[in-house]
């Protein structure tokens, strides 16, 4: 057999396998009216200390409820952030040119009429920014690499929402 008798074949096998393993997208809406993007509206963001934690906070709200917060949340999302950093390339001299920057999120869910928890876990986000003679160049290209992590940890954290409120 070719493999262009053989490929319409495995399709068909793949799309039959996944419809009978119990595959469904993430946000799609169900036969029930489950909905994932508006019970995601319904989570509520507890305060993150620090600047990268305001940074995830808003990032993560804007993907949360892009159109606005719920007067009446049904659930909660607590985040703690760890941030680090560490030099990775250097010169002769012995001089940090390349830097990670590292933001570590311990994130849970909970549902508030019982207080279950619905997802609990740990994500992080990394990002390398250039180390330069200058001091402000350096440490702008800092608070740039802090930022795109915190964007991306927020990112992350809203799936990790968005799993938790449809395994529920």
């Amino acid at each position: 057999m070719t493999l262009r008798a053989v490929l319409p074949i495995m399709a068909l096998l793949a799309l039959t396998t996944l419809g009978a393993c119990g595959f469904r997208p993430l946000y799609a809406t169900t036969d029930n009216d489950y909905n994932t993007t508006a019970n995601m509206a319904r989570v509520k963001v507890a305060v993150i200390s620090d600047r990268v934690g305001q940074l995830t906070r808003n990032a993560l709200i804007e993907t949360l409820t892009p159109r606005g917060q719920s007067a009446n949340p049904l659930y909660d999302l607590e985040v703690t952030l760890t941030e680090s950093t560490s030099d990775q390339g250097f010169t002769k001299d012995n001089e940090a040119t390349i830097s990670d920057y590292l933001i570590s999120a311990q994130y849970r869910l909970t549902r508030r009429s019982d207080s279950k928890v619905l997802r609990d876990g740990n994500v992080r986000s990394r990002t390398s920014y250039n180390i330069v003679d200058s001091d402000f160049a350096s440490i702008e290209a800092e608070d740039t690499a802090r930022e795109d992590a915190a964007r991306n940890l927020a990112q992350l954290l809203a799936n990790q929402v968005a799993i938790g409120l449809r395994s529920q």
